[in-house]
């Protein structure tokens, strides 16, 4: 199930950027992107209002878009490492 990203982040910008951003990403990148929001979701779990929530379900979204779940569990695999 895709879920919907209506409104601002909270600097004020379109959350629809965000998605944009990471629908023009490559694998790699995306790969990247993942990791690194899996981790900052992590470290901000005292803060329900962060950024980075909805930004690890966009990328973990548009990894089921893709087709490919498989490079959102390699992320979340490679952020547990660190």
């Amino acid at each position: 199930m895709l879920r919907k990203y209506e409104g601002n982040d909270n600097y004020g910008k379109p959350k629809s950027e965000y998605l944009s951003k990471i629908a023009g990403m490559s694998r790699e990148e995306l790969l990247e992107e993942t990791e690194q929001k899996i981790w900052l979701s992590a470290f901000a779990a005292n803060n329900p209002r962060s950024d980075y929530h909805w930004q690890c379900d966009a990328c973990y979204d548009e990894w089921v878009k893709r087709n490919d779940v498989g490079g959102y569990e390699k992320a979340w695999k490679r952020a547990a490492n660190q």
